[in-house]
């Protein structure tokens, strides 16, 4: 937990939207537990799911006040978890079964229908036994200041949670890089300059659709 342990490492971005005052903090709880991570319907599935769980326990989507609101800022976290077999694994097994078939049968190669079923059934047969690779990456909104720090420098997991906020709170979320920053600063008449003949880019990466 990052944001609870002073680990420093995160991205910052503008929140871009108009939220009504009345009851803002109780629908933002409510749209939290929207799209709260949820357990996938069948174990014998694999692939990402991913959702909002609370700051302090990755297993828990009760957004309560107290777990989430902070005077002016919110926190929570971003889960994602990634189900996968290992390939060699599959390929082993599924070689034998390819063997198995060839001696019963007598044939030279098996049918590709046939070899897809073998293939199926082996994942129907280990992922309920596979865990996930569980990630979790740590949130803080301040609503005053209309700023978001996400605790991940992954552009993936950057990507997944502007898209889930976005859909979330029907907001917009703008990087905010070096040259945002010194943009507000006193000094920026000098400092802009000296960015540009050093050759400034910004890591940090725009949401498809984004204005450049």
């Amino acid at each position: 937990m990052p944001l609870l342990t002073g680990a420093m490492s995160a991205r910052r971005y503008s929140v871009i939207a108009e939220f009504e005052d009345a009851g803002l903090r109780d629908k933002l709880l409510d749209r939290l537990a929207e799209e709260a991570f949820r357990e996938p319907l069948s174990a014998a599935k694999g692939g990402e799911n991913y959702g909002w769980v609370t700051l302090e326990n990755l297993c828990d989507v009760d957004f309560s006040a107290s777990k989430v609101l902070f005077n002016q800022y919110v926190c929570f976290s971003l889960r994602i978890d990634n189900k996968r077999l290992p390939g060699k694994l599959v390929k082993a097994l599924l070689d034998l079964r390819v063997r198995a078939w060839l001696k019963e049968s007598g044939r030279e190669r098996v049918p590709g229908p046939v070899k897809k079923e073998m293939l199926e059934q082996i994942e129907l047969e280990l992922y309920p036994r596979q865990l996930p690779a569980v990630s979790v990456h740590d949130i803080c909104w301040d609503l005053g200041a209309k700023k978001v720090w996400f605790f991940s420098n992954s552009n993936k997991a950057n990507e997944l949670f502007r898209t889930l906020f976005a859909k979330t709170f029907l907001a917009e979320t703008r990087p905010i890089g070096p040259l945002q920053l010194i943009a507000t600063s006193e000094q920026a008449e000098t400092w802009v300059p000296a960015l540009d003949r050093i050759g400034y880019a910004d890591y940090r990466p725009s949401r498809r659709g984004d204005a450049r």
